[in-house]
């Protein structure tokens, strides 16, 4: 009777699954009458959660990074427990069949130890864990991609990996991918950022033989927009490491024949922003349609300008606001030097606005040329009645450039630019007023700035006469801190261009 007993109890734990097979059903799940107990908590990698088999997991390194699955283990959680993963709600993806709880560390998380708390309507339980945000560097034509870890002090270098012909960078709205994009065909590969011992490449999509000329990731939802000379590409990003392609939507006739310089995605993922060479125009494009990209609205940004001055455009982490900015480029170089400006362009949320674009604030910025990129951040909206609110406008947003000097005036004379030494550079900031200043000063180029998700740390790769690239970073949120070391993310060598010839870098932060 006894053996019969055991070969029982062996044929149910056999039927039951092993212990991280997911349960479909919440009502598998014991109820609790006490406080829960968290007993281990696991990072078991990016991958999907699915909705039934068993959890996929890779080798905990004892390290959460933004995005990461965690799998949260111990006793009494009850059928429907809620989680924080420091402070910040995390949602039950699934339940285990030990009744274990699989989560994702949500974006905006802190860095640092963080507790790990599960709640039930008896009480609560925590345990802390490790939590890491990453920053991706990528300086085309250098070969690889670089890693800085951004903690509570600014960043610190966290390895490499291969990225051959890596033009473009993006990042998923979770922070689970980034995406580097190739510039002579439509490939895009696929690097994990919370993989075991540090970011990895897993995945490489390849869409034919065009040219990609802008990459851009919606800040809000799972898109992500290749632009190529003929057609956007969207990417459903909902399972970030291995995204899903859409069909071709062609691009209006007039776009064929102006040359997109650049080109951003709002948060929501809604419209595509475009700036043309031909006719320095803004060009807003309908993405809601299916398989068309609608013309929203356009404007032309200096129609006065017979030469191609725009260089970037980014849209406002609230989507309200378009920036726009002009100067020197390579295309205008030969008519003479060209003032570097930074515009605003609001934007309504009815489609009469977007047909009926303004300029809603220009700020000449005479320190700068040779503008590179701008940069938004993602800080979290104000909560109402906290701060006196400011016009979209008049938020604050960087950009990297070239710097020139005013020369000593004669008696009477006006002050004039004059270039200084070519490789000097800055990180400029405008704000509420009417005025840049220098957030950064580096020597080198100085590439896309980024803000992290905090408001806190504002980061700009430079790239040295070697290729050579190095993360600066200043806090400017108002807290004093001390100047953190540069950070050397990515080494000097051959790579795929020379030194010389690479575009500026780019610099991404998880969210």
């Amino acid at each position: 009777m006894i053996r019969r007993a055991g070969l029982l109890t062996l044929a149910f734990a056999a039927c039951a699954g092993p212990n991280h097979e997911i349960v479909e059903d919440r009502f598998d799940i014991y109820e609790s009458s006490s406080s829960p107990e968290v007993t281990e908590v696991a990072d078991v990698g990016g991958g999907d959660v699915a909705l039934s088999g068993n959890l996929a997991m890779q080798k905990p390194d004892g390290v959460a990074v933004i995005g990461e699955t965690l799998w949260i283990r111990g006793r009494s959680f009850g059928r429907q427990p809620a989680v924080l993963v420091g402070g910040r709600p995390a949602a039950v993806l699934g339940r285990t069949r030990d009744g274990g709880i699989v989560v994702r560390v949500p974006t905006a998380t802190p860095s640092g130890s963080q507790a790990v708390v599960v709640s039930n309507e008896v009480g609560r339980g925590e345990r802390p864990i490790a939590v890491r945000r990453y920053a991706a560097v990528l300086s085309p034509g250098a070969g690889e991609i670089g890693w800085a870890e951004v903690g509570p002090d600014g960043p610190i270098a966290a390895g490499t990996a291969p990225a051959r012909g890596g033009r473009w960078l993006a990042l998923s709205s979770d922070g689970r991918a980034a995406y580097v994009a190739e510039a002579s065909r439509s490939i895009v590969n696929v690097f994990e950022m919370p993989a075991a011992g540090g970011p990895k490449g897993v995945y490489r999509l390849d869409m034919g033989n065009e040219a990609i000329v802008a990459l851009a990731a919606a800040g809000r939802t799972s898109l992500l927009a290749v632009v190529r000379e003929k057609d956007v590409m969207l990417l459903d990003t909902s399972s970030p490491l291995r995204p899903t392609r859409g069909t071709p939507r062609p691009l209006p006739a007039a776009l064929l024949r102006d040359h997109i310089v650049a080109a951003d995605l709002s948060p929501d993922g809604k419209l595509l922003a475009v700036a043309t060479a031909e006719g320095n125009r803004v060009v807003l494009l309908d993405l809601v349609p299916r398989g068309r990209t609608a013309v929203a609205g356009e404007l032309a940004v200096l129609p006065d300008v017979r030469e191609s001055v725009l260089v970037d455009v980014a849209f406002s982490p609230a989507g309200d606001t378009l920036w726009v900015l002009s100067g020197d480029t390579a295309r205008s170089r030969a008519s003479g030097p060209q003032p570097a400006e930074l515009r605003a362009l609001r934007l309504g949320g009815s489609p009469e606005s977007l047909a009926n674009l303004e300029i809603a604030r220009v700020v000449p910025v005479g320190a700068a040329r040779d503008p590179a990129r701008i940069g938004v951040g993602r800080a979290p909206p104000l909560v109402s009645g906290a701060a006196i609110r400011l016009p979209p406008e008049r938020a604050t947003v960087f950009f990297a450039a070239a710097v020139s000097k005013p020369e000593a005036a004669g008696d009477g004379a006006s002050a004039a630019p004059a270039a200084t030494t070519p490789n000097e550079a800055a990180v400029f900031r405008v704000g509420a007023e009417d005025a840049a200043s220098v957030a950064i000063a580096a020597v080198g180029r100085l590439g896309m700035p980024d803000l992290s998700f905090d408001g806190r740390w504002l980061m700009a790769p430079v790239t040295a006469t070697d290729g050579s690239v190095r993360v600066l970073s200043v806090a400017v949120d108002g807290r004093p801190a001390p100047a953190p070391a540069p950070a050397d993310v990515i080494r000097a060598g051959a790579g795929d261009a020379p030194p010389g010839a690479r575009p500026t870098p780019q610099l991404r932060i998880q969210p």
